[in-house]
């Protein structure tokens, strides 16, 4: 199962970032419940509701995976007392079958995605659906064509892409 409970927002005057928090997904596989990207605090309030329609606790949560570690992407992680934090530095050590995590360098050095099932978390190696839709290239990165190569990699896969800031296309 997987379900977005939130789906982030992004918004910029010019290159400008004047509000921003992530998408938060939730994935339940056999072995894990696992939260993708904890947001901003101001949306902590908002992840327990959703949790809640799905009648889990954040205690349940004993995987939280970090496409990288931006403040609008991390700021919830203590939300998750009983979560193992899973990030570009040990994304190794997650032991689900059902889980790939594949690099996705461009935004970050350490940006990472999560693969599961038809599914792909991509964080912002695309925040916005026009990234994916109509090809514009993200913004703010630390290398620009591996931004773009990320991009496309993304895109070979055919996979419903949720996005770091504007939730599933």
């Amino acid at each position: 199962m997987i379900k977005v409970l939130y789906d982030g927002i992004l918004v910029r005057d010019g290159n400008k970032v004047t509000k921003a928090s992530s998408s938060v997904t939730f994935i339940k596989t056999k072995k894990h419940n696992i939260i993708v990207d904890t947001a901003t605090r101001d949306k902590r309030n908002l992840i327990i509701k959703e949790l809640n329609k799905l009648g889990l606790t954040p205690e349940d949560i004993d995987i939280v995976i970090n496409t990288h570690d931006h403040w609008d992407h991390v700021e919830n992680n203590d939300l998750f007392k009983n979560a193992k934090i899973i990030t570009y530095y040990n994304y190794k050590e997650l032991d689900d079958d059902e889980i790939k995590i594949i690099e996705t360098p461009g935004h970050t050095e350490d940006s990472i995605s999560v693969i599961y099932e038809d599914y792909i978390v991509v964080g912002d190696a695309s925040p916005l659906k026009d990234n994916i839709l109509k090809d514009i290239e993200p913004k703010l990165n630390i290398d620009e064509e591996l931004a773009l190569n990320t991009l496309k990699k993304i895109k070979s896969l055919k996979k419903k892409i949720i996005t770091g800031h504007e939730g599933l296309i």
